[in-house]
């Protein structure tokens, strides 16, 4: 096995434990509290066109009190969410997602962007010294 064969391997460890975390909150009634940050151009992703020139390479989505219609899949997840007052449906595909945090258990989930997937725009996001993900447009004055 070549390291990219290992990081595809922990990548897939990883979304196991979010379809396993999204699944759970399905059958539960205790309030969840998942932060998921995922990039908003990566082929699969669904939502409004209003959002994605908000977001244009990067959203949070907060799984608290205000959700609706969560649907797992094999390979994605969709859930309604409000944004500006109205109900909105957002598909993410797994691979999309760039981050993963669950704040009642304390674990965060870090994803390395995947070269074979592909993008709607050639570059979502750059590294910033410290490893976190910024925007390219957070670097600019508007």
């Amino acid at each position: 096995m070549d390291k990219t064969d290992y990081q595809k391997s922990l990548s897939y460890a990883k979304f196991q434990v979010i379809k396993k975390a999204l699944n759970t909150i399905l059958d539960n009634v205790f309030t969840p509290h998942l932060e998921i940050v995922f990039f908003t151009r990566f082929n699969g992703v669904v939502m409004p066109d209003y959002l994605k020139e908000s977001y244009p390479t990067q959203m949070l989505i907060i799984l608290q009190h205000q959700f609706f219609g969560l649907k797992v899949l094999e390979d994605k997840f969709s859930v309604s969410l409000s944004f500006r007052g109205k109900q909105e449906q957002v598909t993410v595909p797994f691979f999309a997602i760039s981050e993963f945090h669950d704040k009642i258990s304390g674990d965060t989930l870090v994803f390395s962007v995947d070269s074979d997937k592909e993008y709607e725009s050639e570059k979502c996001a750059e590294k910033s010294s410290n490893g976190s993900i910024i925007s390219i447009d957070q670097l600019y004055d508007k």
